[in-house]
């Protein structure tokens, strides 16, 4: 059939507008869950007659021969119990960025997807967008030269972190399933520190500012360099992590030879308003901005914006910015005219239809990776100063047993973390 029925999992905030790009792109709702009617309450009035629900699972269960997808748009603990409960009854996903919150989280979505044949989408919307288009040019015209580093930031968070205990307990309100918010996590009073939004700065549920916004800022960086998982990755902090994130944090990381980079290539995170130096040779007045990726070469650097945007050469290698990089940048700039990205919605529910597993670009095959070298970077701020050395083929930090711990979590019972 042409058309495409989905559910949606969390219909508040950025769930709204998860909602309003897959109708555009010609889904059909089906379902509506979300354990906050009143933030809710939009979406619930506006499809008055579609079934809504507070438990994902209860949905899933009564509409599973109606539903072709599902889009999951919740905090990041919930994630993976509600995609791979969609993806063992053979339903496509889409998910949110970070895709999961748990290194292992992220190994069962991928083996998930190929195991089931679904097609999957994780939410870095950029990652379809034209500036991805651009970065791509300036590395296939070898504009980089041999690339010396890379810098990426944010100026997340700007919810709280830096907790070390815990909230005290506040009166559930009226309607709010408290027990379907925590979902996998384990039961604990509730309170409004965690919601909305400020959830992210918690363990237990989010992934700091590098869970928010790597998956956009660091995106062309990973896709360019085709890099997979790093070899080793060391932290700085505010403090270390524990129950909560650390207000700041720089985190670098090192990954293997790859075929564009065959020294290998140091990537560094920046976030709470910290950032990197300004690149040599370039314009005095530079401005960093609050969010970017900055790729260092030995010809050329240049720098993006927020969520993979187009990149702007800031320098060369040992001379001023010049016109050969002028009138290179001019083309490039020219032939992007020609090409705008496409919808990363529209890509998604257009695969869907085909079956086509490869056709969405942040599909699982790429997003998996990525996200999970991010997840390594937030155990590493567990350690902070303290290089943890990553074994890829056994999935283990090396020379830091404590450390792999935090590769996974134990789901509460009626959670199911399984393929």
């Amino acid at each position: 059939s042409e058309q495409f029925r989905f559910a949606k999992i969390g219909c508040g905030g950025m769930g709204g507008g998860d909602l309003n790009s897959v109708l555009a792109a010609g889904g059909k709702l089906v379902g509506l869950c979300d354990v906050d009617p009143k933030r809710a309450e939009s979406a619930y009035k506006r499809f008055p007659d579609v079934p809504k629900f507070t438990d994902y699972r209860k949905m899933l269960d009564k509409l599973e021969n109606e539903i072709d997808g599902v889009v999951v748009s919740t905090p990041d603990h919930t994630h993976a119990v509600a995609a791979l409960d969609a993806m063992r009854r053979g339903k496509h996903v889409y998910v949110q960025k970070p895709l999961a919150r748990t290194f292992e989280e992220c190994q069962l979505l991928l083996e998930a997807t190929r195991k089931y044949k679904v097609v999957t989408q994780m939410g870095n919307q950029g990652h379809a967008g034209p500036g991805l288009i651009l970065w791509k040019k300036m590395m296939d015209a070898n504009a980089f030269g041999d690339i010396q580093e890379v810098h990426t930031w944010s100026d997340r968070p700007i919810w709280p972190q830096g907790m070390t205990q815990p909230p005290a307990e506040e009166k559930i309100p009226e309607g709010f399933d408290w027990d379907s918010w925590l979902g996998p996590a384990q039961m604990r009073p509730f309170s409004s520190a965690y919601l909305p939004f400020k959830w992210r700065g918690w363990w237990d549920f989010g992934c700091g500012a590098i869970g928010d916004m790597a998956c956009h800022n660091m995106d062309p960086a990973f896709w360019i360099l085709r890099l997979g998982l790093p070899t080793s990755v060391k932290a700085e902090a505010s403090e270390p992590t524990g129950i909560a994130y650390p207000s700041w944090s720089i985190i670098e990381y090192t990954f293997p030879a790859t075929p564009v980079c065959p020294k290998g290539v140091k990537v560094v995170w920046y976030d709470g308003k910290k950032l990197p130096q300004k690149p040599a040779n370039a314009h005095p007045q530079l401005n960093l901005g609050t969010n970017g990726c900055l790729i260092v070469g030995s010809k050329m650097t240049a720098m993006g914006g927020s969520h993979a945007g187009a990149p702007t050469p800031v320098a060369l290698g040992k001379e001023a910015y010049g016109p050969a990089v002028k009138d290179a940048e001019r083309v490039w700039r020219e032939e992007l005219k020609q090409t705008n990205g496409c919808n990363h919605y529209g890509q998604w529910v257009e695969a869907c239809k085909e079956c086509d597993l490869t056709k969405p670009g942040s599909n699982f095959e790429y997003s998996a990776p990525m996200t999970q070298t991010l997840l390594l970077g937030c155990i590493a701020l567990r350690f902070p100063g303290k290089e943890l050395k990553w074994d890829n083929a056994k999935r283990q930090f090396t020379n830091l047993p404590e450390a792999n711990q935090w590769l996974a979590s134990k789901p509460r019972a009626g959670y199911a973390l399984s393929v």
